[in-house]
């Protein structure tokens, strides 16, 4: 197969990085293999997303484990930030603790998506979009690849040699910011440029 069209895909109001389709994972490894090294130092939310959680701080709570705090003022930075990839313009980020996100429990497991199951809610009701997404990110409404930890972790890691491309491999979390239509015009786009850079074979002029 030749190289995909490398223009830009389109979806809503965002634009597709073509490293989402022309790069991907080989066999075996996935974003679902996830080591939780990207929230060691703690990440950003928007600071709508910080009150929806601390709205939430009873129910958290009683998943925490004994190397987190149950003191929610110690779950986020006081110091708020412009920054216009968030919804709101401002972000913030949360606070370590134990040498680890404060919302990280001793399992690499994040507390706000383990309250959220077990309460019978979304499994990202209560967690930022933006750690949902890793290893996508999304700056100036593009959405691409973040290589933070590229040749670093396994479920980070992905090549030009591939098995199945990063838009496949993040099904869920794109289809959590695009819509199920939205990744369904993704999926379309792409099938139809891989039609397309498939060499026709000559026609034969046998009988």
């Amino acid at each position: 197969m030749s190289e995909i069209d490398s223009t830009p895909i389109r979806i809503k109001q965002y634009t597709i990085s073509p490293e989402l389709y022309q790069k991907g994972y080989r066999a075996g490894n996935s974003p679902c293999t996830c080591t939780s090294v990207c929230c060691q130092n703690g990440v950003y939310a928007d600071v709508k997303e910080r009150d929806h959680i601390l709205a939430h701080k009873d129910i958290i709570k009683k998943y925490l484990d004994e190397t987190q705090t149950p003191d929610e003022n110690r779950w986020f930075e006081q110091h708020e930030q412009d920054d216009a990839d968030f919804v709101s313009g401002r972000s913030v980020g949360t606070e370590v603790v134990n040498g680890k996100c404060a919302l990280l429990n001793k399992q690499g497991h994040c507390s706000l998506q383990v309250a959220a199951t077990q309460e019978g809610m979304h499994r990202w009701a209560l967690k930022p979009v933006f750690c949902v997404l890793f290893p996508l990110e999304i700056s100036n409404n593009v959405i691409a690849f973040d290589d933070l930890l590229d040749q670093e972790q396994q479920c980070c890691t992905v090549s030009s040699d591939f098995d199945v491309p990063i838009f496949e491999a993040c099904k869920d979390e794109l289809i959590h910011i695009v819509g199920e239509d939205g990744y369904a015009d993704l999926d379309r786009q792409y099938r139809d440029r891989v039609r397309e850079s498939v060499p026709r074979l000559p026609e034969s002029n046998v009988a």
